[in-house]
């Protein structure tokens, strides 16, 4: 490669050295000249010296085969990276160099960026019609085999595909027609697509909403022929080596620097295509010549404002590629943005140029490779965590932190994992009372301490029927537990209670699923609380405020007509807990209301609560059934997600509790069940309207 780029310096130094041309004009042409040269070596060295690979081939990393067909293509590609500036994003001869290389790649394809293709085993990729990429994406060329060697697999992207920015898809992915991959998104082997399915997350989680049919509009990536390409870029150099020449280091650095301003803010009334080329060629001389020295300082804030940013005082914005779309941008005061974070102003879904403007507000964090997209608005003192992708026209609550994909409320406590604490806690109390339970004072402490709702978003052991056995880890058979209890029931229009609403996602997920005239969620925790109004506080129709159910509900009498009770009848072992829960839910049911419960039955010894409430003859039971099976069936399935969520997080001493909340295989309560001592039932009681409600 040495060699080579020496033969490309004295073929172009053969132009330079060229008499009676201005040496503007002979810089430039040298300089274009050798982008062509180059590329074409590039390609070149991947078809004949590099060659193709087959799927499924394994190498080790110590191995020629490794170095030849992998570690070189990475190689020649980052050489001659800054070659291959020459072409624009979308370039039309993008589709065509696959093809020669070896890639299945058909009609309407839109490629923003090549090198991350080229660095990719080219005949191993199949683009279909329509598929459409984004800046900064990353084929990753080998998956790591449980040996360590590298392997090799073929990348299929379905018609009309979108691929975001900074998503990454590794070998073997096959994303169906239609599918939309979003920013900063891992898409793998496993990664199952439908059409019309949008993936956010790592790993890559299909969303509850769908790409959305596009109908037959102008496309807006536009693209010109190479030879324009070619043009634009040598003017461009002309005028870039003209200015510099003509005033000097520091002269031409400012001379530079009011060009490209001058021509952002008028580039909007610019019609003609090479001249809009010539004008973002410029633009990213700029970036690379003098941008790269003012991050980190006010220098860099004067610029955007140059630009038509509008940004407060005492800013630090770390790179030039922080903040896109700058005259619809407005920074807040004591602002801090880390390496890579990222505020953009537009979307480019589909084809379809969308702008929207963007406000952080005042002493906001955003933390490394953080995004911001179009039209949000952080109120101030946000802080987004590493890898947050706040989506559009999302409102973030002043004194809120955020993290996920997509960003969900964050409370940070002050040490998640002190075991020390947790036990002084659960000795005061059993001090108070001897029959507390401990179980549900550690279920108290994990809500209280670990509050990053990304993870663990749902408490219950879930169902899933018996020819399910995918754990995508977003809680599907905990909303499938929720579809179970609430089968046969109607709550559209009706106003419902949820009683140990925990952290509020089941609440969240009905609200949605099922269209209540209102949804209230209590808990006697305020931390939960909280935390419940902070994550859902947009939701219409969903509230929560603290409540014991064991001494007093604050709703009026006849004024909920469901009441929802999910697996914390562990809190109702005590006669007198349970008359005062029961009376309650009388009194606050209407005539015709339902009670709907689920949880674990002792086979051989009493169920407290439901013993009661059929000995009372306050409710009749209209449905009961056994899903034992199909519990255990859950627990088994989401085992290996939540004993890896307690090993990252929980300190060991406490990792017993937490294994027997989540019902690990191996625990009592799953032993029990396995072994037929327990059963799990869900029950639908009815309201026996002959009984008298209990006034207060």
């Amino acid at each position: 490669l040495i060699c080579i780029h020496c033969t490309l310096l004295a073929i172009v130094y053969k132009v330079y050295s060229v008499e009676q041309i201005p040496l503007p004009i002979s810089i430039a042409s040298c300089w274009t000249l050798w982008s062509i040269i180059a590329c074409f070596v590039t390609l070149f060295l991947l078809k004949f010296v590099v060659g193709s690979c087959a799927a499924g081939e394994t190498y080790p990393i110590a191995s020629w085969s490794y170095l030849h067909k992998v570690w070189l293509r990475q190689l020649i590609v980052s050489s001659f990276h800054y070659a291959w500036l020459l072409p624009t994003g979308h370039d039309y001869l993008y589709p065509f160099i696959l093809r020669w290389l070896g890639a299945q790649v058909e009609d309407d394809v839109k490629l923003a960026e090549i090198d991350t293709f080229l660095s990719y085993p080219t005949n191993l990729l199949k683009l279909e019609t329509g598929v459409t990429s984004f800046a900064d994406i990353l084929l990753v060329p080998t998956e790591m085999t449980l040996p360590g060697d590298h392997r090799l697999d073929c990348i299929t992207l379905g018609s009309h595909t979108n691929l975001g920015n900074f998503c990454s898809i590794l070998p073997g992915s096959h994303l169906v027609s239609y599918t939309m991959v979003g920013n900063l998104t891992r898409i793998t082997r496993e990664t199952n697509s439908n059409s019309g399915d949008v993936f956010i997350g790592v790993p890559a989680r299909a969303m509850p909403f769908q790409m959305p049919f596009r109908q037959a509009t102008e496309d807006q990536i536009k693209t010109i022929p190479f030879w324009k390409t070619c043009f634009s870029h040598y003017i461009s150099k002309c005028l870039l080596i003209g200015i510099y020449l003509s005033c000097g280091l520091v002269g031409g650095s400012i001379i530079h620097t009011i060009t490209v301003c001058s021509f952002y803010r008028w580039s909007s009334y610019v019609d003609n295509k090479i001249i809009e080329q010539i004008i973002g060629k410029l633009g990213e001389d700029h970036r690379i010549f003098i941008c790269s020295f003012l991050g980190n300082t006010q220098w860099l804030i004067r610029l955007f404002r140059a630009y038509g940013a509008n940004i407060g005082n005492n800013v630090i914005i770390p790179d030039f590629a922080s903040i896109f779309d700058y005259n619809l941008v407005t920074i807040g005061d004591h602002v801090r943005l880390n390496t890579s974070a990222d505020i953009s102003g537009h979307t480019f879904e589909q084809r379809v140029w969308k702008v929207a403007p963007v406000t952080v507000g005042n002493s906001c964090v955003l933390m490394s490779r953080s995004m911001v997209m179009s039209g949000c608005k952080l109120m101030g003192n946000n802080r987004l965590y590493p890898f947050t992708l706040v989506m559009k026209n999302d409102l973030l609550q002043p004194n809120t932190q955020w993290k996920g994909l997509p960003a969900q409320s964050y409370m940070a406590k002050s040490i998640l994992s002190q075991s020390v604490p947790v036990c002084d806690d659960v000795v005061k109390c059993q001090q108070k009372s001897n029959n507390v339970d401990r179980l549900s004072l550690w279920y108290k402490q994990i809500l209280n301490i670990y509050t990053n709702v990304n993870e663990l978003q749902f408490m219950n052991w879930g169902y899933a029927d018996l020819d399910e056995h995918i754990d995508d880890n977003t809680g599907y058979y905990s909303k499938k537990l929720y579809q179970q209890v609430l089968t046969n029931v109607t709550l559209t229009d009706q106003n419902i209670l949820e009683v140990g609403c925990g952290r509020g996602a089941g609440a969240a997920w009905c609200v949605r699923t099922y269209a209540p005239h209102s949804y209230v969620g209590i808990d006697p925790s305020r931390d939960i609380i909280n935390l419940c109004q902070q994550c859902y506080s947009t939701t219409p129709r969903l509230s929560f405020t603290i409540g014991d159910p064991k001494t007093h509900l604050s709703f009026q009498n006849e004024s909920m007509d469901v009441v929802l009770l999910i697996e914390t009848t562990n809190s109702f072992d005590e006669i007198e807990a349970v008359k005062k829960f029961v009376n309650e839910i009388t009194r606050v049911l209407t005539p015709n209301g339902y009670f709907l419960w689920c949880g674990l039955c002792n086979v051989d010894g009493p169920s407290v609560l439901i013993d009661y409430l059929t000995a009372n003859n306050a409710f009749i039971i209209k449905e009961k059934i056994n899903i034992t099976t199909n519990v255990l069936h859950a627990l088994d399935i989401q085992s290996n997600s939540r004993a890896d969520f307690i090993d990252r997080y929980i300190q060991p001493a406490d990792q017993e509790y937490c294994c027997l909340l989540t019902g690990l295989p191996g625990t009592q309560s799953y032993d029990n069940m396995q072994q037929g001592r327990a059963e799990y039932w869900r029950v639908v009681f009815h309201k026996n309207m002959t009984k008298k409600t209990p006034l207060i």
